[in-house]
């Protein structure tokens, strides 16, 4: 089900390209993709609604790219159910996992079994009231409470952290580059994420293909730190060949 807020394939390209730029001109964007200025402005106007973008004189640039959860559900929401039910695939009854803050970990939820046997362990909000079935064990970890994500951060959440160890976890990221790796706006999200990391035996990205070439301030970790990647779209050669030379398994939903 698409939702009617969902950006289309343009739009969902003239946002990465966005992120990735930092502003962009009408000008440049209708030649790129061969549409006159009106639809481009009509793009822009949606988005603007939406809450991601700011239109400028004669361009747009990306808002805070720490935006709010709920208008960053509604971004390629079809590409993060397809990665959530691929995700659940390698969870099984009697596993306990970690899933991280954001809005692609949420969605294999909906794939999880409510018979199933398991304990899981998230810092986010949204997560926990997600988790149905009378055999799941919910641990909402504390922590500080981070209004934006609707995530739970900082000392306390550590602290939680390092007396819990888990089978496998589910990592969202906000950017993923070749040169630095996995990488995230927010230093207490990263924080979190890494100290999971360590608690994990078998950890998981859940990135759609918006992310990739996508650089954040924060660095969550390498390449070399991860099992397995999950994305809707097959990445570049350059990420398939250092992906493979480095044994991650590289799970592509639309090879299916």
């Amino acid at each position: 089900m698409t939702n009617q807020t969902n950006l289309n394939s343009r739009q969902e390209q003239i946002y990465t390209f966005l992120i990735r730029e930092g502003e962009l001109k009408v000008n440049d964007l209708t030649e790129k993709f061969g549409v006159v200025e009106m639809t481009i402005r009509r793009d822009l106007e949606k988005m603007e609604k939406m809450g991601i973008v700011k239109r400028t004189f004669g361009g747009a640039i990306p808002v805070d790219p720490d935006i709010g959860l709920a208008k960053r559900e509604n971004l390629y929401m079809e590409a993060k159910n397809k990665i959530g039910e691929k995700a659940a695939q390698y969870i099984k009854s009697g596993d306990a996992i970690f899933i991280d803050a954001g809005t692609t970990t949420p969605n294999l939820l909906k794939y999880i079994p409510r018979n199933w046997n398991l304990v899981i362990a998230t810092n986010a909000v949204n997560v926990a009231t997600s988790i149905q079935g009378a055999n799941i064990e919910t641990i909402l970890l504390g922590g500080v409470l981070r209004q934006s994500t609707m995530s739970l951060v900082g000392p306390i959440t550590e602290h939680q952290l390092d007396n819990l160890s888990f089978e496998k976890a589910f990592f969202s990221s906000s950017g993923l580059t070749l040169e630095n790796g996995f990488s995230n706006s927010n230093v207490y999200e990263v924080q979190i994420k890494q100290k999971a990391m360590k608690q994990s035996k078998e950890v998981t990205f859940l990135v759609d293909h918006s992310k990739f070439d996508v650089q954040f301030l924060h660095k969550i970790t390498n390449f070399e730190g991860v099992d397995r990647i999950i994305t809707d779209k097959k990445p570049g050669n350059e990420y398939c060949d250092l992906i493979t030379a480095l044994g991650i398994d590289l799970v592509v939903c639309d090879e299916d």
